[in-house]
């Protein structure tokens, strides 16, 4: 599947910038425990054996705790002054605990983001956050809510969506599980290495870059035992 999809014209030109943006899922720090996030796992697949795309440039700026408002308030930084030609969006883990109420204003500021890299040229991928177990204010109920927003803008928007939310919950229901594989958990609401495993492999198969030769796609089908 290398270089076939819904990137090609992006894959099409000699140079690419590819930017991450979220909270600390997209960070990925701690709680992969040392072991590569999907962020980085995603750019070996892109910089490595697989589609060896050597000169393009991929910058992570999630931000641990931050919010669509948080990284509007902040774009210059985060976003702007990188240029990017594909931008990545996982929003969502950190917004819901503002509750049914802020459902609306998270889709409406994800909206926004979506509208400004535009603006700037760059081809938008939104994600939906992968599930929460019962956890305080984060709730399962709460995380379809805004599962389910994304969906809405991806749809509204036309961008490219990763539905993490939606294979995770197959994953579970196939392991006889609910919400989430708790094998692929840190906590409540954070991916473990194997997580983050299974983000790169939905990341990779939504763009069309899928690749059974790649050692990054093969990471992803190791069964738990082999992990």
């Amino acid at each position: 599947m290398n270089g076939a999809g819904p990137l090609d014209a992006v894959l099409a030109r000699e140079r690419v910038t590819w930017l991450f943006l979220g909270d600390s899922i997209t960070q990925g720090v701690v709680h992969t425990r040392g072991w590569r996030s999907y962020a980085e796992l995603v750019t070996e697949h892109l910089r490595g054996p697989a589609l060896r795309r050597r000169p393009d440039a991929v910058v992570n700026s999630a931000v641990d705790g931050s919010r669509t408002g948080d990284l509007l308030d902040d774009y210059a930084w985060r976003v702007s002054r990188f240029a990017p030609d594909v931008v990545l969006v996982l929003f969502g883990t950190n917004d819901l605990t503002a509750g049914p109420a802020g459902a609306d204003g998270f889709a409406d500021r994800l909206t926004e983001i979506v509208r400004r890299c535009r603006e700037a040229g760059a081809l938008v991928v939104l994600q939906t956050p992968p599930p929460v177990l019962p956890s305080g204010e984060r709730t399962p109920e709460l995380h379809a809510l805004y599962a389910t927003r994304v969906r809405a803008v991806a749809a509204h928007e036309h961008t490219l969506l990763v539905d993490h939310a939606a294979a995770w919950a197959a994953a579970a229901a196939a392991r006889g599980e609910e919400r989430a594989p708790r094998a692929w958990m840190s906590d409540a609401f954070h991916p473990n290495e194997r997580g983050h495993r299974a983000m790169a492999r939905e990341v990779l198969r939504a763009l069309g870059l899928g690749d059974e030769s790649s050692p990054v796609w093969r990471l992803g089908e190791e069964t738990e035992e082999h992990v």
